[in-house]
């Protein structure tokens, strides 16, 4: 659930909300020179894998060793599991990552709206732009998502799930007792009122959770912070590229409503960070 709940949370992730949605084919029609992917999720190159466990040394991660990395399908960066545990952890990298040029977002087949872009175009111009990352950003995403694991991040939320639910179970239970009008509707009202409950606690601190892994990540070096930056920045022209102005009421919305905050919320925060001069990398 909460490895779900990472990938759904991205700018481009799979719920499209009445917005234009950029749509990938299987990652088996991304290529690299050293390796082609046949299969929607798919282990990442060595020296991606590499790169990401010698980040996570930097960032005194244990076990790093035990880190998985994958290419995912979709366009956000996920986290899941724990180093200490004997199956370890993963981190799942978008399939961005694998791109390098301009050339490279071409030839992906990505499609908008099931349509095949138009890449001299507009929209077709700026997307290539956005969709190519910096080293800064790439950097920072991974720190990102191993500063979920390092803080257990994805497994703080199973306890939580299930004593709430647990809990407006025997609430539900009780309350009737002491409630006797409520003798025929006790139960689902209980019921459903510790369920909001539990999605509100779980919303407030899913965010909570992503900017601290946001400042985790870019106190590791002012290039990471950067990144950061610049990865936010991508990510709010990105949004208005892909959805109407007439949307965006409806986007705040959902972004308030989500595990993670807004955008530009989370750049205000990073810019503030500029400013520090201890960074945690030498």
């Amino acid at each position: 659930v909460a490895l779900r709940e990472h990938a759904e949370g991205g700018v481009l992730g799979s719920r499209g909300y009445g917005r234009p949605q950029l749509r990938a084919p299987c990652v088996s029609s991304c290529h690299t020179k050293e390796r082609s992917y046949e299969s929607p999720d798919a282990k990442a190159p060595e020296e991606l894998t590499t790169h990401v466990r010698r980040i996570a040394r930097a960032m005194h991660v244990r076990n790093p060793d035990r880190i998985e990395v994958f290419i995912s399908r979709g366009f956000s960066s996920v986290s899941g599991g724990c180093a200490l545990w004997p199956n370890g952890a993963v981190i799942g990298v978008p399939r961005t990552f694998l791109f390098r040029n301009r050339s490279d977002v071409e030839r992906s087949g990505l499609r908008l709206q099931n349509e095949d872009i138009d890449w001299n175009s507009d929209i077709g111009q700026k997307l290539a732009h956005l969709l190519v990352p910096s080293a800064q950003e790439m950097n920072f995403r991974i720190a990102h998502e191993l500063a979920h694991v390092e803080l257990l991040d994805p497994l703080v939320k199973v306890p939580l799930a299930s004593t709430a639910l647990v809990a407006s179970y025997h609430l539900a239970l009780v309350a009737p007792r002491f409630l006797p009008r409520l003798a025929n509707t006790g139960f689902p009202l209980m019921f459903g009122a510790g369920l909001f409950v539990y999605l509100q606690l779980s919303s407030a601190l899913g965010r909570w959770m992503e900017f601290r892994a946001d400042r985790r990540a870019a106190l590791c070096k002012k290039s990471y912070t950067e990144g950061g930056i610049d990865f936010m920045r991508k990510s709010i022209e990105l949004e208005s590229v892909l959805q109407p102005s007439t949307q965006i009421s409806i986007s705040q919305l959902i972004s308030s409503l989500s595990h993670h905050p807004d955008h530009q919320e989370r750049l205000d925060k990073l810019e503030k960070l500029l400013f520090i001069t201890n960074w945690d990398f030498n």
